[in-house]
């Protein structure tokens, strides 16, 4: 069998491993089928007998004692990408997210993941989440040659674009975003179309590398709308250190994927800045106090540099 190659840097050289656990949420909304459960599983486990004893107790007894499924995972050994071997559809994904954030999706994904409770009352709702990322953004971005000669704005897949940093809501500003979410300042345009786009000098990609199958495919179409010596800013959960790839990669330890499909490491981001072509000017993490959990954030931002200034 041919090994795809990496979808991140389309390095040949990966390789693939039974490390991945599709958590219970993820397998219904994505395949349509209802996760294991702990009580289906027992007569292999302990015996029918057993079995039966412990199946008498009250059905709410498990209630959200689903249990991950094993999947494969793919491992780039050139970048240290990791993502899920699996033959997934654009469609199929997208289920994931549907009516994502909202109360609906919170009751369905706590029915599989009850820890989910805990969260999902601040999970993208919380002020302090707001300020944290914002001020990260913001300081990130000070001193990056050419953020003072930005005029457009776009932030793609943006919601409603909160999160367009302070020092760029002077500029004419756009969220590219396929929800019916409202864009939170009345001078935000939204297009929700990529055929509705025009040409930016600057362009965010925040929180959205994570959840999709060809981060690289997708790059190449989000920067065709930068202008030449135009700004990139992406940002990404730092899930992953370049020693928790390297276990996966022989054979330690294991990855949950549930809303996020992909694992980043500073080498990873930076290898898809330079797969799709532009020049990275900064690249760094830092942990983040949101309020509700401390988060580490992987930041990068580059320059889509002309032929002439290459």
């Amino acid at each position: 069998m041919t090994l795809p190659t990496c979808p991140n840097c389309e390095s040949p050289n990966i390789v693939v491993r039974p490390a991945g656990r599709l958590q219970p949420f993820f397998v219904k909304r994505v395949f349509g089928i209802e996760p294991p459960t702990l009580a289906s599983l027992l007569p292999s486990r302990l015996g029918a007998g057993v079995a039966r004893l412990l199946g008498g107790l009250p059905s709410g007894f498990w209630l959200g004692l689903h249990r991950p499924l094993q999947c494969d995972i793919l491992i780039c050994e050139a970048c240290d990408f990791a993502g899920p071997a699996l033959p997934l559809t654009d469609d199929q994904l997208l289920n994931l997210y549907r009516d994502y954030r909202t109360s609906a999706y919170d009751r369905e994904r706590i029915r599989y993941e009850p820890s989910y409770r805990k969260i999902a009352p601040y999970v993208g709702k919380s002020p302090a989440e707001d300020d944290a990322r914002m001020a990260h953004v913001e300081a990130f971005l000070a001193g990056v040659p050419g953020i003072e000669s930005v005029r457009n704005v776009l932030d793609f897949a943006g919601a409603d674009g909160r999160f367009i940093p302070p020092q760029l809501r002077r500029c004419k500003c756009t969220v590219y975003e396929v929800s019916d979410q409202t864009p939170c300042r009345t001078e935000i345009t939204k297009a929700g179309e990529m055929a509705q786009l025009g040409e930016f000098d600057y362009i965010q990609v925040c929180h959205l590398l994570e959840h999709v199958l060809r981060p690289k495919q997708l790059m190449e179409s989000i920067i065709r709308h930068c202008a030449q010596d135009g700004l990139v800013y992406m940002e990404v959960p730092r899930e992953a250190t370049a020693g928790r790839v390297k276990d996966l990669r022989i054979g330690g330890g294991t990855f949950p994927i549930h809303e996020h499909v992909n694992l980043y490491t500073e080498k990873s981001l930076a290898a898809l800045v330079e797969a799709v072509g532009l020049k990275m000017l900064k690249i760094g993490s830092e942990e983040l106090d949101l309020g509700w959990c401390h988060f580490t954030t992987l930041s990068a931002v580059a320059a889509r540099v002309s032929i002439a200034g290459k």
